[in-house]
């Protein structure tokens, strides 16, 4: 028999689900509002390589802003009016611990961009966050496509021999544009 469990976030119901079966499968989510862990996703970048998935440790920063300028009512002198202008994207950073097994993804990070013939070479990268589904099966829930992606930094993390830590890349990555799409529901 499944457990209900109620949720509470300051007094308010926030979801309700059902937990694990006897046979330690997930059973049900009855409630599509309850929020998406981030904690697994995957990045492929579309034109390096055989467009592989790879894993990072985090990516932050997707975002989208619009600044607003007033225009004066002709003839009103009391109203202004505001109008929204170009759509403005932050630059993506995405962090993981040093790969080495993907030669061409690092030279496209270390060189910014730029190829061999000295042209810059933008990518599509897809971000996909995966949940498991009732059946357990890793599913694709939501989609974030970055058009015209190419880096404009890569740092390499520290080296320090009293400590025992993984060496990470962060790369910041510009682009012109991003579509989401949801996948389930």
């Amino acid at each position: 028999m499944n457990d209900i469990v109620y949720c509470y976030f300051n007094n308010l119901f926030f979801a309700k689900f059902i937990l694990m079966d006897k046979d330690n499968s997930f059973s049900n989510v009855t409630n599509s509002n309850y929020p998406v862990l981030g904690y697994r996703f995957k990045i492929t970048f579309n034109g390096i390589g055989n467009n592989e998935s790879y894993p990072f440790q985090s990516v932050s920063m997707i975002s989208l802003s619009n600044k607003s300028v007033l225009i004066s009512n002709g003839g009103d002198n009391t109203r202004e009016y505001k109008l929204p202008t170009i759509n403005k994207y932050k630059d993506v950073k995405l962090v993981r611990g040093l790969m080495t097994n993907n030669v061409s993804l690092l030279k496209w990070f270390e060189n910014l961009g730029i190829d061999n013939d000295g042209r810059l070479k933008t990518v599509i990268v897809v971000i996909e966050l995966i949940n498991t589904d009732e059946n357990n099966e890793m599913k694709t829930i939501e989609k974030w496509s970055l058009y015209d992606c190419f880096p404009t930094s890569f740092v390499l993390g520290e080296f320090n021999s009293q400590k025992s830590e993984i060496v990470l890349e962060t790369i910041t990555l510009a682009y012109s544009k991003y579509e989401r799409e949801s996948v389930v529901g």
